[in-house]
């Protein structure tokens, strides 16, 4: 019987990501996220986490995720994880949610080449801001430019990680999985199911 491992994955790649760069808060985890995510469906034909990205104004929002962030984490994310708002001095109003560890990094959940696109991720994007990310994800061609549009025509709509396969790797000597060989995969699956 199979067990998904995406909950613990997701949880260990946050505390990972939280440890390895800066500026983090919500936005720049998003786009750390799925930039993973899709780099590792460009290689392999599935994602790490298993999670659905929108694109939203600010680029691909995994929203289960910011909805339960906004709540302020269910009992396994609230435990590792601290959400502490940022609030406007004068006007009170919701700036950012800063994101603080407060486990450890527990790599046993990855795969080797899951952990060396984390790894890869957080390198490339260090010190950036979420802000400065914004160029990467808005790209020309890149999966959140070709499904929100260039007026937000596509707002709101699910990113499928196949348009990664399209896109610039931002991994660029990580082989990539052809087209036939992912629909291989899937009808596989399909079998076993």
């Amino acid at each position: 019987m199979f067990v998904s491992r995406d909950r613990e994955k997701l949880i260990n790649a946050i505390i990972y990501f939280l440890g390895a760069t800066k500026h983090a808060h919500t936005l720049k985890l998003f786009k750390l996220l799925n930039f993973a995510d899709f780099e590792h469906f460009r290689q392999a034909g599935r994602t790490i986490f298993g999670l659905d990205y929108r694109a939203l104004p600010m680029g691909p929002v995994p929203t289960k995720l910011f909805e339960e962030l906004k709540r302020g984490g269910d009992g396994d994310l609230k435990a590792a994880i601290a959400v502490v708002p940022v609030k406007d001095d004068i006007n009170d109003a919701l700036l950012r949610r800063d994101l603080k560890a407060k486990a450890k990094f527990d790599k046993q959940y990855f795969s080797k080449r899951e952990i060396k696109i984390i790894e890869r991720i957080a390198e490339l994007f260090r010190d950036l801001k979420a802000e400065d990310m914004s160029e990467f994800s808005h790209q020309k061609g890149e999966p959140w430019r070709k499904v929100y549009g260039q007026k937000g025509e596509g707002s709101g709509r699910l990113i499928a990680p196949d348009l990664s396969l399209d896109s610039e790797p931002l991994i660029k000597d990580a082989p990539i999985i052809s087209r036939d060989e992912l629909e291989d995969r899937r009808n596989l699956l399909k079998d076993i199911a």
